[in-house]
Order: structure tokens, then C-alpha cells, then sequence
């Protein structure tokens, strides 16, 4: 079973980073230089990186959570999953938003892109454990 957990985090990370790319990376793309002066100015490549190293963080603690509260199964691990994007992602986003000066699609997406995320994450839970 050790297996499994390691290798549904593994997928999860996969997953959860192609939802990152897509969701933070290529939607809207256009919309982050509506406020320059909030983004940080070049060397992205690592900050990527590290970005990605917090993806196997994220999909790592989904794994452990489902697996701990006995939601291993598709609609357990999806239900899991919507309930930690509506404690954590989606409430951070929102704030953020407020104080932030953001454009408003650019946190949709974000925020989409969070719920997304969690289910692919969960989807790979329910498959490999």
C-alpha cells in the first residue's frame, strides 16, 4: 500500500502541474500585465520550479488526508476535494482579490484552476489507491 501512496502523489503532482500550467500559466495570459507592478520581473524559471515542488506538497497531503479518513474511493476523494478548495484555495484567492490589485479573471482562473487541481489530484487517489 506504501506504494500506491507514493505513486498517487506522484500522478497527482503530474496532474495538479498540468492544471497549473493551463489554469495560471495560459488562460488569461494576457490579463497579468493589467497591473505590471505586481508581478515580480524575470528570472521565472526557478520560482517555476519551486512552484512545482509545492505541487507534490499539495498532491503528497491530498493523498495522505484521503487515504487517513478512509476517502480513497472516486466520490469520497471528489468530495474531499471540494471541500478543501472551499476551506483553503478559494477563500486565500478571494482575499487576495480584495487587496490585491488582480484582474478579475486572472483570479477566476486561479481559483478554477484550484478546484480543478484538487479533483484531478483526487481522481488519482481513487485510481491508484
Amino acid at each position: 500500500m506504501t506504494i500506491n501512496l507514493v505513486w498517487a502523489t506522484l500522478a497527482g503532482a503530474v496532474l495538479g502541474g498540468l492544471a497549473d500550467w493551463l489554469f495560471a500559466g495560459v488562460l488569461f495570459h494576457d490579463r497579468y500585465h493589467t497591473y505590471p507592478e505586481v508581478w515580480r520581473q524575470g528570472g521565472e524559471r526557478g520560482r517555476i520550479l519551486l512552484a512545482q515542488a509545492l505541487a507534490i506538497v499539495t498532491a503528497g497531503g491530498f493523498v495522505a488526508l484521503a487515504w487517513k479518513m478512509h476517502q480513497t474511493d472516486a466520490r469520497g476523494a471528489i468530495k474531499l476535494a471540494a471541500m478543501v478548495w472551499l476551506i483553503g484555495p478559494l477563500p486565500l484567492l478571494l482575499g487576495n482579490h480584495l487587496f490585491i490589485k488582480l484582474d478579475p479573471r486572472v483570479t477566476a482562473s486561479h481559483a478554477v484552476g484550484w478546484l480543478v487541481k484538487l479533483v484531478l489530484i483526487a481522481a488519482a487517489t481513487a485510481w491508484l489507491l
